[in-house]
């Protein structure tokens, strides 16, 4: 209701609440925004003829305008404040009496609307082979590989091959050019061709002696010197080819080759760059044996026999893998009381060395008469419970499930509380009320579809 500031309604208040101020001085003077209003209306019965103006005309202060505007204010406001409490009242009396009518329950209170199910909110419980299994998860890395070392030091030349490339057996990746093997090389062949002149002078003094001692014309001292000159001579000859044969073979060493064929996983130097003795130029491995080294808790290797399969999952793709047991370390590490086993993968994995996988092993399976969806079993303070539907309502029944089952497998086996055939929910969140009507999977509700819930929302 909009609020009238006219010149009227305000005279009106002000004659209703200043009463005496209009017989005393003859007029009434309201305040307005555009300035001061004088009401005839009020003006006394003192006057002396027809039009005489009052002598005096008093003016009310502002604050007198701001209570009247207050006063109209309340009044509206309160008004309002009482009819809305009227209308709330009559709508709770037709709240009760529609409750009262039978669309809440025999106490009065509002009913549980029917809950529909999908197929997948429910499950029939029954015997299944149970796969039993624990979660590995381990690095990849390749069971053949190869370090290719630089034994000399020297620059590198040569190098044709990069990270990636496939190399084979005996190719060559790189040359180490060495000033000091070269020299070494000529020092040892002069070294050789020196001994080699003395042992021909030997030889052809040792056959004189030999000539003039048939004859007599020396003695056998003389020979036995001939003899032993051409010995040493001859041991020198040999010490210096074996010298020289060193200095081939080193030289020979600078030439790095691939021992293995493969796939270059690093390459260490660049062209030119120097390499020192000892150092590690290539990585090479065989990409068809590789393998995942998976730690296993020391008490779980007596469940461990070679030729068990585990399924992988690759953690970026999710693609499934399968590996077999190929080996088991027979050591324990000291800080983790791990056991290092080893899964190989196919060749055409196409998994790169490095890549970390995870997964089940299975261990063995059997068969249990009763089993329900893990999902389906609920835990509270007095133990395992599943909700199950009796002639089309939702009921709770405490449940026993079998020792030692497998945490990592979907079912779960039931010893008591369930049958075979029984159907119970696989809801997620909030759980239903005891007694609730249900409306299975294609079954037409019986109840008002205001009052029909869906189970899979």
């Amino acid at each position: 209701m909009p609020l009238d500031f006219s010149e009227k309604a305000v005279s009106g208040i002000a004659r209703k609440i200043y009463p005496q101020l209009a017989p005393r001085y003859g007029g009434f003077v309201a305040p307005s925004v555009h300035g001061y209003y004088k009401y005839p209306s009020l003006h006394s019965s003192r006057t002396q003829g027809t039009g005489h103006k009052p002598k005096r005309v008093m003016r009310i202060k502002r604050w007198m305008g701001v209570t009247l505007i207050a006063l109209a204010v309340v009044g509206v406001v309160g008004g309002g404040a009482w009819g809305y409490k009227a209308y709330a009242a009559k709508q709770a009396d037709a709240s009760s009496s529609a409750g009262k009518d039978g669309k809440n329950g025999k106490d009065g209170k509002k009913a549980d609307p029917v809950l529909a199910l999908a197929v997948v909110d429910i499950a029939t419980a029954g015997p299944a082979t149970l796969i039993q299994s624990f979660a590995v998860a381990g690095t990849v890395d390749a069971a053949r590989q190869a370090v290719v070392r630089s034994r000399h030091a020297g620059a590198a030349t040569g190098i044709t091959k990069r990270a990636g490339d496939m190399v084979k057996t005996g190719e060559r990746l790189a040359v180490v050019d060495s000033d000091e093997l070269r020299l070494r090389l000529i020092e040892r062949e002069s070294t050789v061709r020196q001994a080699q002149a003395a042992l021909t002078v030997a030889e052809s003094a040792r056959a004189q002696q030999r000539s003039l001692a048939d004859r007599g014309f020396i003695s056998k001292a003389a020979l036995d010197s001939a003899e032993s000159s051409y010995v040493s001579a001859r041991s020198m000859f040999e010490a210096a080819k074996s010298q020289l044969d060193m200095a081939k073979s080193a030289i020979a060493e600078t030439v790095l080759m691939a021992p293995i064929s493969g796939v270059i996983s690093k390459r260490a130097i660049e062209p030119g760059e120097r390499i020192t003795g000892e150092m590690t130029v290539f990585t090479i491995l065989d990409p068809t044996s590789l393998e995942v080294i998976v730690p296993v808790a020391a008490e779980r290797v007596a469940e461990l026999k070679i030729g068990q399969k585990a399924k992988f999952q690759l953690d970026s793709s999710g693609a499934t893998i399968e590996g077999v047991l190929s080996r088991i370390i027979p050591t324990t590490s000291s800080a983790a009381r791990t056991v290092e086993t080893r899964f190989s993968l196919p060749a055409a994995t196409g998994v790169p060395a490095g890549a970390f996988l995870s997964g089940q092993l299975a261990l063995g399976q059997s068969t249990a008469p009763i089993t329900i969806p893990r999902v389906a079993v609920k835990t509270d303070l007095n133990g395992n419970y599943v909700w199950v539907v009796r002639d089309n309502k939702a009921q709770t029944v405490r449940v026993k499930l079998a020792i030692g089952a497998d945490e990592s497998n979907p079912l779960v086996p039931v010893t008591d509380g369930v049958a075979v055939g029984a159907t119970v929910l696989t809801l997620r969140g909030v759980e239903p009320n005891e007694g609730q009507s249900v409306v299975m999977p294609g079954a037409s509700p019986t109840a008002a579809p205001a009052a029909v819930t869906s189970a899979s929302k």
